[in-house]
């Protein structure tokens, strides 16, 4: 099986590294699947998703896909929402969101920033937390 693991250019990379809106997202998401709606009550707008979907740092979990009756997860029922035309926003909404290989990599980056800024003391050094492992 062909490997289709797509490269990125150091340029695209580090601007979404600096890029607030990227940051915020795969903090958020870190490595659990979101709904989009559950983004946007921490302040993601749909543009921010969007915008992530396209820069291939987030994409939809296909494996959290559940085909339920919709009336029992809304408190319309289907015939209303589809009659409203919102039972495709509706979808939407409720569509589960996770990082991509790309997400994680920035995700592990800022960690890491995160992990180098921090004071750490001299006695527990690189060596000492590799100790702690045996």
């Amino acid at each position: 099986m062909a490997n289709k693991r797509k490269t990125i250019d150091a340029d695209r990379l580090t601007a979404l590294l600096k890029d607030p809106v990227v940051i915020k997202i795969v903090t958020v998401l870190d490595v659990v699947s979101l709904s989009i709606l559950e983004l946007l009550e921490y302040g993601i707008s749909r543009k921010d998703v969007s915008y992530a979907l396209a820069n291939e740092v987030i994409m939809f979990d296909k494996s959290a896909l559940i085909h339920t009756d919709i009336s029992s997860n809304f408190p319309l029922t289907e015939q209303d929402i589809i009659a409203s035309g919102d039972y495709y926003f509706y979808n939407f909404l409720n569509s589960k969101v996770k990082l991509t290989e790309l997400g994680l990599y920035i995700l592990d980056t800022l960690k890491g920033e995160q992990f180098d800024k921090a004071d750490v003391p001299p006695s527990y050094g690189t060596a000492g937390l590799q100790d702690l492992s045996h």
